[in-house]
């Protein structure tokens, strides 16, 4: 059986097959999810949630054309054009922030027509991409990394971080963890390694305490919160408007389903969590689909996780093996950091999880990054044997 699905995969989609498998199984899950956690669409008219889910069926379509065509490029392309696609990222994120439309108290997005873009997810395919081509071009030399090249990552890392950070912070701490990831396995020397963190954790400290962007405000209630959460120190605040209240939802979705599934399309707390259908929708797996659901969803993330960053064993090309580790890193930590917060493991950011919640431009730009880690799979697929000349 297992020969005839990669036989299968091999000649219809091109990569690592147990990974086509896992994106499958996580996109399907992550379709029903949706229909039920969006139920409370209903109100909005006679049409939702079905034109809703129609919709994220039509983006679903695109992602996976674009999986499929990335999966069959050269992924060594991409580093020719990463510096200059990075500098596109901050000015697109600079028009978001200035001239973008206000959703979650944030400029974040970029209309255009029917299609709402968020810059942010471009900056962290970009990123990653330009700081593998510099770490695999050092591969060889460790000691090729001097105080120019130093620079020249903190700048990368530095200012993608600052600009995100002015709108969604938490994104900013994800691309940041994904960079810090990228240089160990890049060999930057561990002194220089953490003096960027520290320099970064610094700007990131003074944009907060100062009150620098969108968002500072909200991080800062965020950290509180929590700290009183994990302190048993609440305050008597109106919780139906505080993300407390959310919280406490989200953790009696998980009570009362964990053991006792209330099955699919069940859910009662998908009409009271606000953001049932991405921030919390880890509540909403657990709530319908028991402890069984609940390790699942990790389980399936944390295999797809080792396939991809294999990649750094089996490439034949430094980039194709940093680039796959890098984008199964930054996709892997989405996915843990939007389930720590439904379990109240850490303060709520906000961040879906990369494809079973909603979102459109999260799909697609999660679509093109599994794309580029199927194409580096592809390095173990041994060449095909030439015929001999007599």
């Amino acid at each position: 059986m297992d020969s005839k699905i990669r036989a299968f995969f091999q000649e219809h989609l091109k990569g690592d097959y147990k990974i086509w498998l896992i994106v499958f199984i996580l996109n399907a899950f992550g379709l029903l999810i949706q229909f039920s956690a969006k139920a409370k669409l209903t109100m909005d008219g006679p049409f939702e949630p079905l034109s809703s889910f129609i919709k994220t069926l039509v983006i679903l379509g695109i992602s996976f054309y674009l999986m499929s065509y990335f999966s069959k490029s050269n992924y060594s392309r991409v580093a020719k054009f990463s510096d200059l696609a990075l500098f596109l990222s901050w000015g697109l994120v600079m028009v978001a922030y200035v001239f973008g439309a206000t959703k979650g108290g944030a400029n974040r997005w970029v209309n255009l027509g029917p299609i709402s873009f968020m810059p942010s997810d471009m900056v962290k395919l970009c990123l990653i991409t330009s700081l593998a081509k510099d770490f695999s071009s050092k591969q060889a030399d460790p000691e090729a990394y001097t105080w120019v090249s130093f620079f020249r990552i903190l700048f990368k890392i530095g200012i993608s971080c600052f600009l995100i950070m002015l709108s969604n912070f938490s994104t900013s701490i994800l691309i940041f963890l994904t960079s810090i990831i990228l240089m160990f396995f890049g060999r930057v020397p561990a002194s220089k390694i953490y003096l960027i963190i520290i320099v970064v954790a610094l700007l990131g400290v003074s944009v907060v305490g100062l009150g620098i962007g969108q968002r500072a405000q909200t991080v800062k209630t965020r950290i509180e919160n929590y700290i009183q959460r994990i302190g048993k120190n609440e305050t008597k605040v109106n919780k139906a408007k505080n993300e407390d209240y959310q919280i406490t939802r989200s953790l009696y979705a998980i009570a009362t389903g964990a053991i006792h599934p209330k099955g699919p399309g069940k859910s009662q707390q998908r009409y009271i969590l606000s953001q049932a259908e991405s921030d919390f929708v880890y509540a909403i797996i657990i709530e319908e689909y028991g402890i069984v659901g609940g390790l699942a969803i990790p389980l399936l993330f944390l295999i797809f996780m080792y396939r991809g960053a294999k990649a750094i064993q089996y490439s034949n090309k430094p980039f194709g093996g940093l680039l796959s580790a890098g984008l199964t890193f930054s996709i892997v930590f989405q996915a843990f950091i939007n389930m720590l917060v439904a379990v109240d493991a850490g303060p709520v950011t906000g961040q879906p999880m990369p494809m079973i919640s909603a979102g459109g431009t999260s799909l697609i730009f999660t679509a093109i990054s599994i794309g580029l880690i199927l194409a580096v799979s592809k390095d173990k697929d041994p060449e095909p044997a030439q015929p001999s000349v007599a």
